[in-house]
């Protein structure tokens, strides 16, 4: 059995949004106290009121630092719109990677889009939908994972930024704030691309700029 207020410092320490959100004064405590009202009281072992967490809530806020904005990230230039992508998953062998490499030989010199990421036990391979069939042609092995209707936003970023601690995590703060699902995530050393559904790609611009200044 713990107190109330260590059972709520653990649970908001423990979630980055309610953490966020209670440092910058943006959430209603009630609503908060009410929502996680079942969690304090399976930490604690015993009936919470409410109103308990909710004053436990109000001490932990005042005691929370306001989150350091960082250096500006004005997004009106630096951002970059592709549509109509698919991506494919398939596991990491020979003969993946065999066909992978002949799909980049076909591909050479056009202007399609491609982006290949390789890890230990998978590869990812990001295209146009319409060069699909292309990619079938060349890795006929069935994909252990495939998204359609994707669409890619991608953020240029300055050497202040790549010196600053937290600008990756304010980028996808905001789409997470929003509940929009990231199908892939990839990134060069000044450029850092987030990969959704295309019906989301409107509320995650207009979410980036607001935060941002875009």
């Amino acid at each position: 059995m713990i107190k109330i207020t260590d059972a709520v410092r653990d649970i908001v320490l423990q979630d980055p949004i309610l953490r966020t959100g209670l440092a910058q004064r943006l959430l209603n405590l009630t609503q908060v106290a009410r929502h996680i009202h079942s969690a304090v009281e399976a930490r604690a072992q015993k009936p919470v009121k409410v109103s308990a967490i909710a004053m436990a809530l109000s001490r932990l806020k005042a005691e929370l630092p306001h989150p350091d904005g960082g250096p500006p990230l004005p997004l009106a230039d630096r951002v970059t719109v592709q549509r109509g992508l698919a991506i494919r998953t398939f596991p990491n062998t020979p003969r993946c990677r065999e066909g992978l490499a002949a799909l980049q030989e076909r591909l050479r010199g056009a202007p399609r889009y491609l982006t290949i990421t390789e890890g230990i036990r998978e590869i990812t391979l990001i295209v146009e939908e319409r060069t699909l069939d292309l990619v079938h042609e060349s890795v006929p092995e069935r994909p252990t994972r495939e998204a359609r209707n994707v669409t890619s936003l991608s953020v240029a970023l300055t050497d202040e930024h790549l010196r600053t601690p937290g600008v990756l995590y304010r980028l996808l703060q905001q789409l997470a704030l929003q509940g929009i699902n990231l199908a892939e995530v990839t990134s060069t050393t000044r450029e850092f691309h987030v990969y959704l559904h295309e019906r989301d790609a409107m509320l995650a611009l207009d979410a980036l700029s607001g935060a941002f200044g875009g």
